[in-house]
């Protein structure tokens, strides 16, 4: 049966599953299905950072009169930096492989790749973005006889969805795969592979609920609700031809190229129906999203519409800004959407990638300078993932302008935007060496407030109000990490720090100016009294903090 030609999903959390006869295949039976890249160069050659810099956007205006570009910063708070270009990956029976999905977690980005056309083929990339200027392509996966596409990373395992050869994988009970992948410190292990399988031509989608998954296939398949780590079916419900699923606050949105959008709740049971006008090019990728009160959908080529969740209503309609000369009509659609904050990414295939921003302030839509036929879009915490046919992934840095990174001086609450929870002193004492600790969520008390002082070079000093003593980087022998405590100040670089701005407005991180190293909440742990260390980014909640002002 003809497969779905690059579908993809809209990039929230990820499943496996199966069939109503769940099977287990042995990876020592498959001989060479699945085949790891060993060669250091083309892992270390398959990302290019020819084209790294900062991205112009040409906002509405700028698009009608053809005048020159003009960065987001000037008009937002944030700037989009290109890091790298992943190469597709090529091998032998593999043609035009182009990227699908992309999840990102803990630092490292999971890419599912797969073939146009009726050869199945497809890839695994693994990418390392520790250092957010310099991502590292750690791990490539050859897939033969099976699509990749749909990817997700938890808890140890990569899995993968997409579709199998059935008449050359002859142990496949169904058209639609699950793969359940081991992964370590971003190195894909293939000594034990499962696979499940689930009716229809193909999986197209899959999303998590506490502890359940949701998973889709396409033409002539279902959603399927799965639950716990063995992926028990509990129960199902068939559609025509599932194009994408998503969930929000315990509601599932499931796109239909037949129907529509239907609103489920975690039981399977319909809850509203969105009908559109949108006819949906049958094995065309589109994709949805969805935020607390709205659904926006990838509507080929009327652009994408934004649905109100509740009533169903179109609110607005994101149109394809670009009519780009020398490309057919048919490469002029939206084919996927994703929302990060208040930015809304359209991919819109040659018309390129759009970016609308909205907030009390603005409400702009523009088209971001990207080279390429932009099939595929996700943003995730500070990065845009790209997909440009096939010419590759590009990896898009999102990034806070320098204006909004200054905090004026004055006197702060520092919140820790994991737990809620505000900087104190783990004791009430003005002496040196005091530990500082993440303590009550009011702030209420004297040793919970603290002043910012910027010294001449741009840095910060961080002072208690309490004991005017100025947070320190000290140095904890044989660990990897270094605490924070009060001291005198007396001008040092460890006493000094950089306030950076997040990706999510309002956040930011503080960077010790000795070891470079970030302010962090030990072990992402909750409760009071956890100590602060500095340790290597990673971006997470626990190194984001939020400013309060509490002397005005």
């Amino acid at each position: 049966m003809k497969k779905i030609y690059l579908i993809i999903l809209s990039a929230l959390v990820f499943v496996a599953s199966c069939t109503d006869e769940t099977t287990y295949i042995d990876q020592q039976s498959l001989g060479r299905e699945l085949v790891l890249e060993e060669s250091n160069t083309v892992l270390s050659n398959g990302i290019g950072n020819s084209s790294n810099g900062i991205l112009d956007i040409y906002f509405e205006h700028e698009i009608s009169s053809k005048n020159g570009g003009m960065s987001l910063s000037t008009t937002s708070d944030f700037h989009l930096n290109l890091v790298g270009q992943v190469s597709s990956p090529a091998f032998e029976g593999s043609s035009n492989l182009a990227a699908t999905h992309v999840d990102y977690q803990d630092e490292y980005a999971y890419v599912s790749y797969n073939t146009i056309g009726e050869t199945f083929a497809g890839a695994v990339d693994v990418i390392d973005l520790t250092d957010p200027l310099s991502p590292v392509l750690v791990s490539r996966m050859y897939m033969f006889n099976r699509d990749a596409n749909v990817i997700l990373y938890d808890n140890g395992y990569v899995y993968v969805l997409g579709s199998v050869d059935t008449e050359k994988v002859l142990e496949a009970t169904g058209e639609s795969f699950i793969a359940k992948i081991a992964v370590q410190n971003g190195s894909i292990d293939l000594n034990s592979v499962e696979y499940f399988y689930q009716q229809g031509n193909t999986a197209t989608g899959i999303t998590k609920i506490q502890n359940s998954y949701y998973v889709t296939s396409g033409v002539a398949g279902s959603i399927a609700k799965y639950d716990g780590n063995a992926f028990l079916k509990s129960s199902e419900v068939t559609f025509d031809d599932l194009r994408s699923v998503t969930s929000a606050n315990g509601k599932l949105a499931v796109l239909d190229g037949s129907t529509g959008v239907t609103i489920m709740d975690g039981e399977l049971n319909v809850l509203s129906q969105i009908n559109m006008s949108s006819s949906f090019v049958e094995d065309a990728k589109r994709t949805i999203s969805m935020t607390a009160d709205q659904v926006i959908v990838a509507e080929g080529a009327q652009g994408a519409g934004v649905y109100n969740l509740t009533t169903g209503a179109l609110e607005e309609r994101l149109p394809i800004l670009l009519d780009p000369e020398n490309i057919i009509p048919s490469d002029k659609v939206t084919n996927a959407v994703s929302v990060n904050g208040n930015a809304t990414l359209l991919a819109n295939g040659g018309a390129g990638l759009a970016i609308k921003v909205k907030n009390e302030l603005l409400d702009l839509m523009g088209v971001v300078e990207l080279n390429g036929s932009i099939n595929y879009v996700v943003s995730d915490g500070n990065y845009i993932f790209a997909a440009s046919g096939n010419s590759g992934l590009q990896i898009i840095h999102k990034i806070r302008t320098q204006e909004s990174l200054i905090i004026p001086e004055g006197d702060y609450l520092i919140r820790a935007r994991h737990s809620g929870r505000v900087l104190g002193l783990s004791s009430l004492s003005s002496d040196n060496g005091i530990n500082i600790s993440q303590e009550s969520t009011t702030g209420q008390a004297e040793s919970e407030e603290w002043n910012l002082e910027i010294l001449d070079s741009g840095a910060y000093v961080i002072r208690s109000t309490y004991s005017n003593k100025a947070a320190q980087m000290e140095p904890v022998s044989g660990q990897r990490y270094n605490n924070v405590q009060q001291w005198e100040y007396e001008g040092q670089t460890s006493q000094q720090w950089a306030i950076e701005p997040a990706a999510e407005e309002g956040y930011f991180y503080i960077r010790n100016l000795s070891d470079n190293q970030y302010m962090d909440v030990f072990g992402r742990r909750t409760s009071a009294g956890t100590n602060l260390i500095t340790w290597p980014f990673h971006g997470r909640g626990n190194q984001q903090w939020e400013f309060e002002r509490i002397d005005q």
